[in-house]
């Protein structure tokens, strides 16, 4: 099963969102920083980690020919714990995105046919390098934002052009992240739209997932794993009820 997250617009934390369902997710788990802008987990949540590996390298070898999903394999990192739950890092530098773009179609194709989950983190879309196949070919798209006026507004027509992208697929659905004046029922009947979930304002397990900074023995009981834990069992009892 593919999941694609996404940002209408600004910045409202949709790699630290990944992160978190992808520690709490169900079932076993790929997260995938597919974002065209560059990746961050390397310089935040795994730092100290190797730097050589992540989308940018598995793109080389693809457009080399290689297998994709065999190739794939040398490019994760696997995260400690029992479960297996993996990250592929995202590209070193904007400038790579270009490279990139031409693989979107194998990319998709590939996450979508893959054993397990993935989690493939686009970033902001609207642009010219949006990764679209990503968006077309998921299993669930749903679209972080913070429930503020400035984000519910860039938010809106990029529900259309999600939903346009998809077709007959799965509407693209919402979730909140972080304190504002805006609750998930005036949300979801304004934009109409489902929301999904909200992810809270939680500082400490955010620097933990964002700059690496802190204890990880605080994110298993914070409070944005517990919601991330309960959003991921909806998520999945969704997609595999449809």
């Amino acid at each position: 099963m593919l999941i694609v997250l996404c940002s209408g617009g600004h910045s409202p934390g949709v790699t630290t969102a990944g992160l978190a369902l992808t520690l709490t997710w169900p079932r076993e788990a790929l997260f995938a920083e597919c974002d065209p802008a560059g990746g961050s987990v390397l310089s935040g949540y795994l730092v100290g980690h190797q730097q050589d590996r992540g989308l940018g390298e598995w793109s080389v070898q693809l457009r080399r020919g290689a297998d994709a999903m065999a190739t794939l394999a040398h490019q994760v990192l696997q995260l400690n714990g029992p479960e297996n739950r993996r990250i592929l890092p995202g590209l070193a530098t904007p400038s790579q995105a270009s490279s990139v773009q031409p693989l979107w179609p194998n990319i998709a194709e590939t996450f979508a046919t893959m054993p397990g989950d993935v989690i493939a983190d686009i970033g902001r879309i609207g642009g010219s390098d949006t990764p679209v196949p990503l968006l077309a070919g998921a299993d669930h798209v749903v679209v972080i934002t913070q429930p503020t006026l400035r984000d519910l507004s860039a938010l809106a027509p990029r529900l259309a052009e999600i939903a346009t992208v998809r077709g007959h697929r799965l509407s693209p659905r919402v979730v909140l992240t972080g304190d504002g004046p805006y609750g998930r029922r005036e949300v979801a009947r304004t934009l109409d739209v489902e929301v999904a979930g909200h992810l809270p304002h939680d500082p400490k397990a955010a620097a933990v997932l964002t700059h690496g900074a802190g204890s990880e023995r605080h994110l298993s009981r914070s409070l944005l794993l517990r919601a991330a834990r309960s959003l991921g069992t909806k998520l999945c009892e969704r997609v595999t009820a449809s």
